[in-house]
């Protein structure tokens, strides 16, 4: 039998990654530490940040994303990415960006009441 305690030392910690596209690499050194810091805030254990020009092909950041269980995809500015990367990022994790300080949360438990709105979309949400 497992106790209420031993259940909990089996849960997995919430994930987060930072992110960034190639064009903006050269300035990835100064976003690592506000990255970390949005991660611990919100409750995050920080994984790094990515920045492999092999993550630009889009299916392969869909893959990252998945197979390291990223809860939380921390990006420098959601609107450079939107276009650029694929919209179902923002369907299987939470992106927070850091140049609104806002965090786009997907559909689910803690989605708004209208339900989610995909910020990585053709039509980004109203006022952000």
């Amino acid at each position: 039998m497992t106790s209420r305690s031993d259940a909990e030392d089996d849960e997995t910690p919430a994930y987060a990654m930072g992110y960034v596209c190639v064009d903006l690499v050269k300035t990835a050194h100064r976003l690592h530490l506000p990255m970390r810091e949005i991660a611990r805030r919100l409750g995050y254990v920080y994984l790094g940040l990515t920045r492999s020009s092999s993550l630009i092909v889009p299916e392969a950041l869909l893959d990252h994303v998945t197979s390291h269980r990223i809860e939380l995809l921390i990006v420098p500015d959601l609107g450079h990415l939107r276009g650029r990367i694929p919209p179902e990022v923002a369907e299987i994790t939470d992106i927070h960006d850091l140049a609104t300080r806002f965090t786009y949360e997907r559909g689910g438990g803690y989605a708004p009441d209208g339900g989610a709105q995909n910020p990585l979309g053709s039509d980004p949400p109203a006022g952000r």
